[in-house]
């Protein structure tokens, strides 16, 4: 018996992996699950559910939860899910025994019958016998409303009401048709036994004799369906079905600006986050619409939106983006504040920091200009708001008010993030303004975030804080503040004050994933903003670090949980993938390669060594024009080259190495690790040398 007669895809390529051997092309890749549960979503942009496959071999939509197991069988091991090689979303498991292997395949797909809000799972389940042993054995599919492991209920699940029934292989709930299941299984019903809800159970004999297959196909609707909906459904093969989803996801990534990078997980994690950022898409009256979790986080907020907003656009789905950040405008209050949740104070320079994002990724006059109105509305009632405060013998004053955001920062008080996003947004009004070519709006906001930035550094110097402190009050837990150096701006990246609470928040594990509260919970995207600050601040080797320990606690599908328990790896019901760190994925990735926020084209700040041995970025955005970067190496020549733009390029070699001249006519070497050229240069060439570790 072999891994490879096992399972022919995943299994097959445990075996090559063991072996040292690289899957063939198309292949899937079946990569380590971190979790205590294997979950991952998949689905269609823009439809308002999406199914979610596993832990074990499960899928469920919230309405309905179809489990499948073997009878019969001996021990039963089950693999984690995983994507296909180029992280389109089509999920692959296995089931397998000493005497039976089970493929299966699932795919979700836009079916026209059934509107452009829902989609259809089709399940392809292949079953092989391994062995000469005629005992018998069964597929049985166990049909309940929720699985009996970590799941989800939407808010528009249907609740109690009629007894689950058969009807033609159909497994009815509510009248509605909840799965269409293949024909020629023995169909009961197990009445609940007070451990748990009613049952429609399927079984199949599975075949006896050594090599023997045989193949099924189930399809589960995203919402039940009517019985005669149901029946006019085509009757679309498994093969048609996933054809077309991989058509659908294919045409999304290949809009997105491509990666090719030697570091393999580097550049499937960059594609997986892109596809957890559109599959959190929904359209509603014809208009994108961001959502932060394909499954429990069905709502929008603002915290999160422009997250992603920034994300789409550095990858180079600018009208993604753009539409997103339409859909986030109406949390505009008529005196000039964005609101998604009460006390949420950070969220009027969060929803003016996107819109300059949306506006300059690339750059945009038309769209600036019809941003900037509400742009200025924002930061004239941050003016009036900080005016607020200017009371006698306030401590705080100049600054923004007492918040209770009940969110991540448990503290009702005065939030130091509050402020740093609030001058990242008068900083973005300016440079709205500036693309809009309308110079008095542009001083204006200027002028706001000198005076905003000086009042917030002179409160900084009245704290008893050697670093920033969550709250001017010094009490609830770090949030806002780590957003002080990236993406905020309110404070440069030199800051001794953001070191010491980088140094602080990484004192236990390093440049890695921070704890939220306890030591023992991880958190997946608190601790990116932390690394965005490592590039700026010249640490490349710290970003590194910290994207490697993000992809080690990641899922098999490279999809992040938000929170977690690092000792148990459970995540509770708070279900993986998360968008937003799906974005600092993306972002942190991108700037590793191009960083474009200062007046100068950063390259490969990021790059470790291996990366110059064949990366390539782009076409993508920047605020300078869409830029496409290379980088190579042989031996001690090392090359980079990308598209002229119209401000001078620095390009970084990686810490622990030293350029020691330079081939390129007007270059620079103003240090050791960095090569700067003149606006309109395409390229440079240098020697550099590699300390021996």
């Amino acid at each position: 018996m072999t891994w490879r007669r096992l399972a022919p895809h995943g299994a097959g390529v445990l075996l090559a992996l063991a072996a040292g051997c690289a899957p063939a092309p198309g292949v899937p890749r079946v990569r380590p699950e971190y979790f205590a549960h294997s979950i991952a979503a998949i689905g269609v942009p823009g439809t308002r559910r999406a199914f979610q496959i596993g832990a074990g071999s499960v899928v469920a939509t919230g309405d309905v939860a179809v489990t499948w197991r073997l009878e019969g069988a001996g021990v039963v091991r089950t693999s984690p899910v995983y994507f296909e090689a180029d992280a389109t979303p089509i999920a692959h498991w296995w089931m397998v025994t000493d005497r039976d292997s089970v493929e299966f395949e699932a795919a979700a797909a836009p079916v026209p019958a059934l509107g452009d809000t829902t989609s259809l799972l089709s399940v392809s389940v292949r079953a092989i016998r391994l062995t000469d042993d005629p005992s018998p054995s069964s597929l049985v599919a166990r049909i309940t409303r929720q699985p009996a492991g970590p799941g989800f209920t939407p808010w528009d699940a249907a609740r109690g009401g009629a007894a689950p029934a058969w009807i033609d292989s159909n497994a009815m709930d509510h009248d509605l048709v909840m799965a269409l299941v293949p024909g020629g299984a023995t169909l009961t019903l197990e009445p609940d036994s007070g451990a748990g809800e009613p049952a429609r159970v399927a079984r199949w004999r599975l075949p006896a004799n050594h090599g023997a297959t045989a193949t099924w196909q189930f399809r589960i609707p995203a919402y039940g369906l009517d019985a005669r909906l149901a029946s006019r459904l085509p009757a679309t093969s498994h093969a048609g079905l996933a054809t077309a989803a991989r058509a659908t996801w294919r045409r999304w990534l290949a809009r997105a600006a491509p990666l090719a990078l030697p570091d393999a997980r580097v550049r499937d994690a960059y594609r997986a986050a892109l596809v957890t950022m559109l599959l959190s898409q929904e359209r509603h009256d014809g208009h994108w619409v961001p959502i932060g979790n394909p499954f429990q986080y069905r709502d929008v907020w603002l915290r999160d939106g422009v997250r992603v907003v920034r994300a789409l656009a550095v990858a180079g789905l600018s009208d993604v983006a753009t539409d997103d950040m339409r859909s986030l405008l109406p949390f505009q209050l008529p005196n000039g504040a964005f609101l998604s949740q009460m006390g949420q104070l950070d969220g009027t320079g969060q929803a003016v920091w996107g819109m300059e994002q949306a506006a300059s990724q690339p750059p945009s006059r038309a769209l600036a200009r019809k941003l900037l109105p509400a742009a200025l509305a924002a930061v004239r009632w941050l003016g009036r708001e900080r005016e607020r405060t200017r009371v006698p013998g306030a401590p705080w004053g100049g600054l923004m008010g007492y918040a209770d955001p009940r969110d991540s920062e448990l503290a009702q008080a005065q939030h130091t993030g509050n402020d740093a996003w609030s001058i990242a947004g008068c900083r973005a009004a300016a440079r709205l303004a500036t693309l809009a070519q309308d110079p008095a709006a542009a001083g204006e906001a200027a002028a706001a975030a000198r005076d905003y930035g000086a009042a917030v550094a002179a409160a900084l110097e009245r704290t008893s804080s050697p670093d920033i402190p969550p709250t001017w009050q010094g009490i609830g837990r770090d949030w806002g503040n780590v957003a002080f150096a990236y993406p905020t701006g309110a404070m440069p990246a030199a800051a001794p004050r953001f070191a010491a609470l980088a140094g602080r928040m990484w004192r236990r594990r390093g440049p890695a994933l921070v704890s939220w509260g306890p030591a023992d919970s991880l958190h997946s995207y608190l601790g990116t903003d932390l690394a965005e600050w490592a590039l700026l601040a010249g640490h490349g080797r710290w970003a590194r670090d910290y994207l490697a320990d993000l992809l080690r606690h990641s899922s098999s599908t490279l999809g992040q949980s938000e929170l977690f328990s690092d000792s148990t790896r459970d995540f509770g019901t708070n279900l993986p993938p998360h968008a937003t760190a799906a974005a600092g994925v993306v972002d942190l990735v991108r700037n590793m390669i191009v960083e474009d926020d200062g007046d100068t084209l950063e390259l490969a700040m990021g790059a470790d060594a291996g990366w110059w041995h064949g990366l390539r970025f782009g076409p993508a955005p920047t605020r300078f024009g869409r830029v496409t970067l290379a980088l190579d190496r042989d031996g001690a020549r090392w090359r980079a080259r990308w598209t002229p733009v119209a401000v001078p390029a620095r390009v970084w070699v990686p810490e622990g190495a030293r350029i020691a001249a330079t081939r390129t006519l007007a270059a620079r070497l103003p240090t050791a690790r960095t090569v700067v050229v003149p606006a309109r240069a395409s390229g440079v060439e240098h020697e550099s040398v590699e300390s021996r570790p």
